[in-house]
């Protein structure tokens, strides 16, 4: 009776434990980058090869501008407010796997926050589908 009970334990003990990793985890996914500072447009067709992500725009809007090198491990917001840095573009998630580069205008920093905050951030880092609502904050 003794031997099944610590049997039993054990079983449950295994099954808990193999459960727990393989629960998914909270933290952002983080990619590795390996960019050098080149005209952004390169730089963001670089981002594109080395995340996954499909990066639109208009190669106009991108025309004149120096990317900072990156490299290390970076979330895809993170690595993308590093390499647009000193421009006056901004990005906004289309869904997890597409994400446009656009100019900034009066209209997105006042109705729309087009950069991810908080939740926001969390989800596109996460590959979960994210909305943004008009004068929502994203937190």
């Amino acid at each position: 009776m003794r031997r099944n009970v610590l049997l039993c334990l054990c079983i449950v003990a295994i099954a808990w434990i193999t459960r727990l990793a393989a629960a998914p985890s909270s933290e952002p996914v983080r990619y590795q980058f390996k960019i050098d500072s080149q005209p952004l447009g390169i730089a963001l067709q670089q981002f594109a090869k080395q995340s996954g992500v499909q990066i639109i725009f208009f190669s106009q809007v991108t025309e004149g501008f120096q990317a900072p090198a990156l490299n290390g491990s970076y979330t895809i917001s993170g690595a993308l407010e590093m390499l647009l840095s000193g421009s006056h573009l901004i990005f906004r998630v289309i869904n997890p796997k597409t994400i446009e580069i656009r100019p900034a205008t009066a209209i997105d920093s006042s109705i729309f926050t087009i950069r991810p905050w908080g939740a926001l951030r969390a989800a596109i880092d996460s590959g979960r589908r994210a909305i943004v609502w008009p004068g929502s904050n994203g937190n």
